[in-house]
Formats: structure tokens, sequence, C-alpha cells
């Protein structure tokens, strides 16, 4: 779509040539689309312009899994511009954030300011960038100011003076407006912006909005003036004439929302309507050892910059889009294209968009267990079919179409059958997973379900069920055998088959001899279960990433973290049967997961006899009750 208005030349939106709108259309769209900031490739056939040898070349860039990605939600008026960027601090502004102590030498501080903004993964000083991103930012069309400013839940102890104090160092202060930390504190000023060349302190009205970053950046854009307190000073200021704009009530689109958490981009009485989803990321950092939950606009791509320069100037350019992501890492004897065997699925928010569980307890015990036979109030099966597998999010029956993809994705390429499979970390257990299979009637698809126990060594519930030649049958995975996370237990499935597919020594199995980890796909909408924590560092070689999202569903208010294959898109369908016909047509770009310390880090100056805590969020939320 944001194709065909580029090439439209009488959109009063596109300014300039015709292809200069194509450009940016681009840079803006094509640099996005999943839940963690990845480009799509346009198909597995897509090919490129005829090169100067007159062949047709195979785009190998298909996969961005470390960018930021922008979004405009499809309620906003894409003619409304953006008048005001705010960022979060921690894991957006910051890669990760340490803060200095009182006492710390100025050597110290400096090694943190290193720390905190500059990337060792792409070259040039990320600080240099980041303060011309701020400035062409600020820049809006024909010469208006923007706004910037910067709203954190960080958790230092000097509350916003700590932030403020922070990104003075860091010579990148001089270019906000204003600053907000979340939650208010007792004793303590919540805002600050500059004055006379200094900073002032303040009291933002947080006793009266929820404290939710969606719900204060709506209170923002109703109330300016109480957010930005030098608009109350009257005078030839240039501070205060550059912000003129600001004297009146913002549109809600007309803030952008720069930010590591998702969950910050909607609260359950109000949503950001144009927003950046900054990559997160684990690695090897620095002499710190391994990190989890990184992030850092152009931490790993320069491309970041850009995209947001061109988002914020054009976000009607980049619809809201939440679809699968695939990848396929590097490996030894990747070039040989070793083909995909065992697909395996998650189940919680991968086939299902939320996990609806009956609490009678026969569901997790009796196979073939359903609510209409047992007598049920508080389910019938087609409540359950409808809660748990269909989308009101797109038109269509979602059933029907996961069977059609499980079709495809068995039959394989040139009749290479493949089996399918899921691990699981419900705590009801494999036998309720396969009753609520068998009740949207797509158990027959799977050859055995794995349930990872909810206490290791301890399972209230059956953890394992196969499919016999005379029906499902109970049995027990060896996981005790095994590291608790799906990583682990895969690499032990590829050595170990029988154990976890008792029927494979039958016929028609004879196509998962000698599996390869190479040869299983993991479909999961967990990021952190594609590697594994482990001693052993297990990695999944291939898998396809599910899409999260926070959404009024059903009868049940907002429900956070749900997810779904094709929930939102009918493209994912297509897009994992492709991957998995063709998963080396999706290349994983190198990342800091992989690459581990060469050489002996150089000394830190800073003592490591002082403790220092790191602030960061969790990269989720509690799931709401389902």
């Amino acid at each position: 779509g944001a194709m065909a208005q580029a090439g439209q030349g009488t959109d009063a939106r596109c300014r300039g040539s015709v292809m200069d709108c194509v450009r940016r259309a681009l840079t803006c769209c094509f640099g996005r689309g999943s839940d963690d900031g990845t480009a799509q490739p346009l198909s597995s056939s897509f090919t490129a312009s005829p090169g100067e040898n007159g062949g047709r070349h195979r785009r190998t860039s298909t996969l961005a899994t470390l960018r930021l990605r922008c979004a405009e939600r499809a309620e906003c008026d894409g003619r409304c511009p953006v008048k005001l960027v705010v960022f979060d601090l921690d894991e957006t502004l910051t890669m990760v954030t340490f803060m200095a102590k009182h006492d710390d030498s100025a050597a110290e501080k400096d090694y943190l300011i290193q720390v905190d903004f500059e990337s060792p993964w792409v070259p040039g000083s990320r600080r240099d960038k980041l303060r011309k991103l701020f400035a062409d930012l600020a820049e809006g069309p024909g010469g208006c100011r923007r706004a910037l400013a910067v709203l954190t839940k960080n958790g230092n102890k000097k509350g916003v003076r700590g932030v403020v104090e922070l990104l003075t160092e860091a010579g990148l202060a001089d270019a906000i407006d204003a600053m907000w930390i979340l939650p208010a504190r007792p004793g303590q000023h919540s805002g600050a912006y500059p004055e006379a060349g200094g900073w002032k302190y303040f009291d933002p009205p947080l006793g009266s909005v929820a404290p939710f970053k969606a719900d204060v950046l709506r209170h923002v854009a109703q109330h300016p003036e109480q957010w930005f307190p030098q608009l109350r000073h009257a005078g030839g200021r240039q501070e205060v004439r550059d912000l003129e704009f600001l004297r009146q009530p913002l549109r809600p689109e007309a803030i952008v929302l720069v930010d590591d958490q998702r969950t910050n981009f909607q609260s359950a009485t109000a949503r950001v309507l144009r927003y950046c989803k900054v990559a997160r990321y684990d690695g090897y950092y620095q002499q710190l050892g391994r990190l989890k939950d990184m992030g850092g606009i152009g931490a790993h791509s320069d491309a970041d910059f850009e995209s947001l320069r061109r988002f914020v100037e054009d976000p009607w350019m980049c619809k809201e889009n939440l679809q699968v992501r695939c990848s396929a890492r590097r490996f030894a004897g990747d070039c040989d294209h070793h083909p995909v065997r065992l697909v395996v699925f998650d189940f919680d928010e991968t086939l299902t968009l939320a996990t609806f569980m009956p609490q009678a307890k026969a569901c997790s015990a009796d196979i073939g267990w359903t609510p209409d036979g047992a007598g049920d109030n508080e389910w019938t099966s087609s409540d359950l079919v409808a809660y748990n597998f269909e989308t009101p999010f797109v038109e269509g029956n979602r059933v029907v179409k996961l069977q059609k993809m499980f079709r495809a994705l068995l039959d394989g390429v040139s009749g290479q059958r493949r089996v399918l499979a899921i691990l699981t970390q419900n705590p009801s257990g494999a036998v309720a997973v396969l009753n609520i299979l068998q009740a949207a009637h797509l158990d027959v698809y799977f050859s055995a379900i794995w349930a990872m126990p909810a206490t290791p060594g301890q399972a209230d519930a059956p953890t394992g069920v196969h499919r016999s030649s005379t029906g499902w049958k109970c049995f027990n995975p060896p996981f005790a055998a095994v590291y608790d996370h799906k990583a682990d237990v895969l690499r032990h499935v590829t050595s170990h088959l029988a154990e976890w597919i008792p029927q494979s020594g039958s016929c028609g199995f004879e196509r998962l001899t000698n599996l390869r980890p190479e040869s299983v796909v993991l479909v999961d909408d967990e990021r952190t279960n594609f590697r594994s924590d482990s001693p052993q560092e297990a990695k999944v070689l291939r898998y396809c990433k599910v899409a999260r999202y926070d959404e009024p569903y059903r009868d049940c208010g907002l429900l956070n973290q749900m997810g779904g294959i094709g929930a939102h898109s009918d493209a994912d369908y297509g897009m994992l049967t492709s991957f998995v016909d063709r998963p080396w047509d999706f290349p994983y770009e190198p990342s800091p997961e992989d690459d581990r310390p060469i050489a002996e880090p150089e000394p830190s100056p800073v003592s490591p006899t002082r403790s220092r805590s790191r602030m960061v969020e969790p990269e989720e939320m509690d799931k709401a009750p389902r």
C-alpha cells in the first residue's frame, strides 16, 4: 500500500519526485515487518533487477533481526505531522545502563559512558550519530521545530537528576526539551527542562495519570504546558519561541514513542498511535560477559537512524504489521542446504492466540475429554475453539487456514514428507494440550506433544503423548536428562529420537533417520527459546518467531502478550511454509549472540571490587489472566 501511494505523484504528502517517494517507502517500510524489527522477503523467489551481466540476482539481505521497527496504527490520521518525539532511556538511548557513583574517578565515568552508549558492532561514534539524529528530528517540515523528550522508568536513586547527569555526561542532553521519570517518588522531582544553560526540576502531573507510558503521553498531548514548564515563561527566550507550537493541545498521533519495551505502547486505557520498537538481544559485551535484554538505537545497524528519521517525516508509509519472522543461523555445512524434516511448534500464543484452559482436572488427565461430554458448565467445545484459535483481526476461518498450512508442511518439497510435533511449557500438560487440539480437529497433523514440566523433575500432569496406529498414548519423555530449555530439548531430540517419538521406528518415519540439528525448525513466540543459557549454550539453528501484541480480545478486555500464527496476517502461513521449504533463503544476520570474545579484553578502569547495578526492565510483564 505504501508503494502504491508513493507512486501517486498527485498525493500532497509526497514531497519531491515520485522516485523520491518510492525511496522513502523502501527505507521506511522494508526495514520492518515483524514483532522485533525485521524486513521480510517479498517471496521466496524474489529477484532484483537485472545486473550488469544481464542476469537476475537473488536478494540475500532479506532479514534484519536486530533493527528498529517503526509503525503507525491503522486508526491514525496519516495527514497529521509528528510534533513530539519521546525516547525511552534504558536500552533505547543506552545499550545497557550502568549509573556512575558519586565518588567515581573521571576515568571510571568515561568508561561507563562508553559501556552505556558506544557499540562495538558498528564503526564510528554512536553518540555522534545520536546527536545528529536529534538535530535532524528537531527540524520539522518547512523549518518548523519538533520537540524531543525522554520518558523513562530508570530506577536510579537520584531519579530524574540521575538521568540528566547521565545524558549530560554523554553529551546528549542539549537536544532534549524535557525529561520525565516514572513513577513519581516521594521527596524527588520527576521532571526536568532546560533553562538559561542549565536544568530546572519540576513536578509533572503524574498523580493525575495512570503510571503507564501510553497514558502519560495521552495526557501530554492534552496538556503540553504541564509537561513543558518553559512554555509558562513569557518573553523572547529562544527555548520558549522554539516550542510555541506546544501551547495548543496535540493530536495523539502527533507523538512518536521510541522504546525497547513493546508493552509501553499500550495500556488498558490508552494506545500510542505511532511508535518505534528498538530491538532487544542477548550478547557478549565489553568485559561484562554475556548480558541479556540489551538494546539501543543503531547498536547493530546505522540503518536505524535513517529509518527513524524517515518514519518521523513520513509515518503514514509504515503501517503497523504483525507478521511471523523466520531466520536460519549460519552453521558448518549450511551451504549444503540440508532439508527440514521436523517442525516443532510452541502451543501458547503460537498455535493459540491466547490459551484458555478449562479448570476441570479431567481435561489434563483423560485423552478425549470434551466439555460437552463431561457436562462442563464453564466451556463448550465451540467456545474453546473460538477463544483459543479463531482470530477477530482477520477475516476467514483460522482453523481451516492452519489445517491447510499443516498439510503443506507435512507434504514437503518433491514429496519429502515431514513430521510435526509440539513442545510446550503449558503447565496443564500434554493431555490438556491434546484435548484442546482435538476440539479443533488439529491433532491429526502431529506425531507427538511434549510438555516441559512446570517444576523440573516433578510433573503434575502427563508430559508426553504420541500418536500410534491405535490412537494417542501417554509416555514419559526424558526431560530429566536435559537442561530445562527448549533449545537443549531439541538437541536431545535429534540424538535420542526414539525416546521422544516412540513410534519413530515404525513405517513412515524413515525420513527422521540421522536427524541433524539443522533438520529441525522451532516455531515460537518467545525470543529467549531460540538460544539456551545452559553451559552448552544450545541454539536453534532454524526458527520462526511469532509476533506478539496487546489487544482487547473478545469479552476479556485488554490481553497482553498475545500471539498466534496468522492472527493479524494471512501472509504468515505462506511465509512459514516457504521458510521450511527453503530455509537458506532466510539468512540470519550475524549478531552478538554468535560472537564470542576473540582476544582478552583490555583492562577496565572500573574497579572490579565495586558493585554496580544495571538498570534494566524485564522484557515482558506477566501475562494477564486468560
